[in-house]
């Protein structure tokens, strides 16, 4: 499903335009956000350190395609670092479930990696097999084939085909929520407290609240042991604190 509004009603100008229409998702938040508060956003390809000294700020600026960082203060609070991604919504739960059974059926003992870029391409060849694009479909709608009860293919739109290869590489090969972090150039340190939001120190706007958050135990505990056996050093009672190199974890 293609974003049909005018471009007029982008905030921020020509050159945020110009990158937002390459990127729907980017379009579509970058639409609600100036929908909601108003507000303009300034694209940067790079920050200065002269940005530290604004009082008021609302910048954009990439961190590896197709992920961006939106930052922008607010009175009386911290400043806010949301990580717009094509990431899947909450209600696209069972869409990615059903992409998890076809990729498990199509995997044998011959389809072994040892870098992380060959497991990249592994996930992107398994995704390619199972996944069909069928642009009449709108955004995180599907179709699935079976025949006597196996999984056979999953039709999707173009942004969702995008959208899910993202999703899995990001949870299968790298950090899931936290990738955006590692891969910003500007992010100091991520003291991952417990339960909530996430905090970044960034070198240009200090501590921020970020978008991303453990909404539970539960789930901030599943992460941490996805974290720690990616890092082969498994979390366990007897073990409850690990080192872990600096690519895999966080501070």
């Amino acid at each position: 499903m293609s974003v049909q509004v005018s471009q007029q009603k982008l905030a921020g100008g020509a050159e945020i335009r110009r990158i937002a229409a390459r990127f729907p998702h980017l379009q579509r938040y970058i639409i609600e956000w100036s929908r909601r508060t108003g507000r303009p956003i300034e694209y940067r390809e790079q920050l200065s350190r002269d940005l530290r000294y604004q009082k008021s700020f609302s910048i954009i600026y990439p961190v590896g395609v197709p992920i961006f960082i939106h930052v922008y203060s607010r009175e009386g609070e911290r400043a806010y670092y949301n990580a717009v991604t094509p990431q899947a919504p909450p209600e696209a739960r069972d869409l990615l479930m059903l992409v998890e059974e076809g990729m498990a059926a199509l995997i044998d003992a011959t389809k072994t990696f040892a870098t992380k870029e060959e497991h990249e391409q592994l996930l992107m060849e398994l995704l390619d097999q199972i996944l069909v694009v069928d642009d009449s479909l709108e955004l995180w709608e599907y179709n699935e084939a079976r025949r006597k009860g196996k999984l056979l293919a999953i039709y999707v739109n173009q942004e969702t085909f995008d959208a899910l290869r993202f999703e899995m590489v990001m949870e299968k090969v790298y950090l899931g929520p936290l990738e955006p972090f590692i891969r910003d150039q500007y992010i100091e340190d991520i003291p991952c407290d417990g339960v909530g939001p996430v905090f970044v120190e960034h070198k240009i706007f200090g501590s921020c609240e970020t978008n991303v958050r453990f909404n539970g135990a539960e789930e901030l505990d599943g992460f941490v042991l996805r974290l720690s056996e990616r890092a082969g050093r498994p979390v366990t009672y007897r073990r409850p604190i690990v080192d872990a190199p600096s690519q895999t974890a966080c501070a």
